[in-house]
């Protein structure tokens, strides 16, 4: 299925084919791919380009706010201006007074069987009636007031739709009496009404939903309260005969300029009481209010979750950077970064630290090099010994790493371990000599995954050494070069865990 944005306004309707690797342009000068022509749009207000996909990932659109004045909107959140997001199916994206829909290949396509249209339904101008005068809260009964105060609480514990729309269809059916209670929602994708919670007879026996189309229709704008007796306009009275509705009651569901779908209420026995109705209408106004709130709420803590993850991959891809870097000026040592942040990984696993500990772990063993990014590359690359003078070099990088990182939020908890992963237990390591447990755990970790890997890997002046020779070596450094704790915890993980891991055999260069 390609990717479209399908708009709208009172103005009327457009629809953008969205072509990789096109880029569109939307504002109010003539030069934009999307020319919207209201003065409440900016002349360049937004972009949405194509970023091409990285290994599994096939590519995906992404939208950003070019600097507007009347702000850019994705699920209700005005988006930071100059900041990009990531579009996904059934986004809702608003450039007042344009709203428009993304579509685009879903992950979710599940739609209930039987659900109906409400779109190119004919109609005449007087089937459209007075929308209904309900009471406000404020007026509700004493008993009304506490269930409306139990179910809020309900509702705003819900963590999803269906929770928030099941506690109040449960509410709506227990306090006002009508015997067939829903919320319902229009699919973004296909227009189609769609049961997310439900009692009494609201669907039939095959699926069918049996609710009243041209009273959803009528309710979208507003609270729509049909009583036995009424004359409502033809197309309505059809659908309400046809389904022995004698009562009835539609409220959208709303919060600012998100729509969710509605409440609806029916009886399809029995006299009407106007008195009740309404009441049973403010009620369920009230309900509805709560429920557009609370799916607002959640709304924007998915959009927010959507923002931390952009943040978490744009930091992981800078990481990455960094190391690749470090790994182009010392291709021979190309990889060891990953290696220790997996051997790390497994020591602070079998150590029985914390979740929290071992992913401080797995990152530090990406970063903990991230210093010889200062060194000179002759160095790096030198196929003999190093001179005292070049190895002083060497030993800048953990302070270099450090000096780097510390101004980095999400780096702060790895910095012990940048800092000191090759200090000694015996207080003969740097940049510092610290001794014993004045090294931080996670420095000591670091140390035992940095060293192993190192001596497991060939070096331009020495082949790899085997698991069993650098394993009987940590054995013989405990205490002096390792912390005797760790490093025994070290030397109980299997050797085809180990073994999984390390480096293969690289000859050195030539010429």
């Amino acid at each position: 299925m390609p990717w479209r944005l399908l708009g709208n306004s009172v103005d009327g309707d457009l629809e953008v084919q969205l072509v990789p690797p096109r880029v569109i342009t939307i504002g109010r000068s003539a030069e934009c791919g999307v020319h919207l022509t209201q003065r409440q749009v900016s002349r360049l207000h937004a972009e949405i380009h194509w970023a091409p996909g990285v290994g599994k990932d096939g590519g995906h659109w992404r939208i950003r706010d070019c600097g507007s004045t009347s702000g850019t909107y994705l699920n209700g959140v005005k988006l930071t201006q100059h900041r990009e997001v990531r579009l996904y199916h059934a986004d809702s994206l608003e450039i007042r007074p344009w709203r428009f829909q993304v579509e685009g290949p879903s992950t979710d396509r599940t739609i209930a069987e039987g659900s109906q249209t409400i779109v190119n339904e004919p109609e005449t101008s007087e089937e459209f009636v007075a929308l209904a005068e309900v009471q406000s809260p404020a007026d509700f009964a004493q008993g009304l007031l506490v269930r409306l105060l139990a179910v809020s609480e309900e509702i705003a514990m819900a963590e999803d739709e269906v929770s928030v729309g099941q506690a109040a269809v449960e509410a709506l059916s227990s306090a006002t009496g009508f015997v067939n209670v829903a919320f319902l929602r229009q699919s973004s994708e296909t227009g189609l009404i769609e049961v997310v919670a439900e009692t009494g007879a609201i669907s039939g026996a095959r699926g069918e939903l049996q609710v009243s189309r041209s009273l959803l229709k009528r309710a979208r704008h507003g609270i729509y309260v049909h009583q036995s007796g009424a004359s409502p306009g033809a197309t309505l009275a059809a659908s309400l005969e046809s389904l022995s509705i004698r009562q009835a009651i539609c409220v959208p569901v709303e919060a600012g300029t998100m729509f969710f779908g509605w409440i609806y209420l029916d009886n399809r026995a029995g006299g009407s009481d106007e008195a009740r109705d309404l009441e049973a209408a403010g009620f369920a106004a009230a309900v509805a209010r709560l429920t557009g709130l609370s799916l607002s709420n959640i709304a924007r803590g998915k959009m927010q979750q959507r923002f931390d993850l952009e943040q978490q991959q744009m930091f992981g891809g800078t990481m990455r950077a960094l190391i690749a870097a470090i790994d182009a000026k010392d291709p021979y040592t190309r990889g060891h970064s990953d290696r220790v942040s997996e051997f790390a990984a497994l020591l602070a696993r079998a150590a029985n630290l914390s979740h929290e500990h071992v992913e401080q772990a797995r990152v530090c063993g990406l970063v903990h090099d991230i210093g010889k990014i200062g060194v000179p590359e002759e160095i790096l690359r030198k196929p003999t010994h190093l001179e005292p003078h070049e190895f002083a070099r060497i030993r800048e990088h953990p302070a270099t790493g450090h000096m780097i990182l510390r101004d980095i939020p999400q780096m702060r908890e790895v910095l012990p371990g940048v800092l000191e992963h090759h200090e000694r237990w015996d207080g003969k390591g740097y940049p510092n000599n610290l001794k014993g447990d004045q090294i931080s755990q996670l420095g000591r970790v670091l140390c035992i995954a940095d060293c192993f890997d190192a001596m497991t890997s060939a070096r331009f002046y020495r082949p790899a050494r085997s698991i069993q020779e650098v394993l009987l070596e940590i054995e013989r450094c405990l205490g002096s070069h390792f912390d005797p704790e760790l490093g025994r915890v070290f030397l109980t993980i299997p050797h085809a865990d180990l073994a999984s891991r390390i480096s293969a055999a690289v000859a050195p260069p030539t010429g």
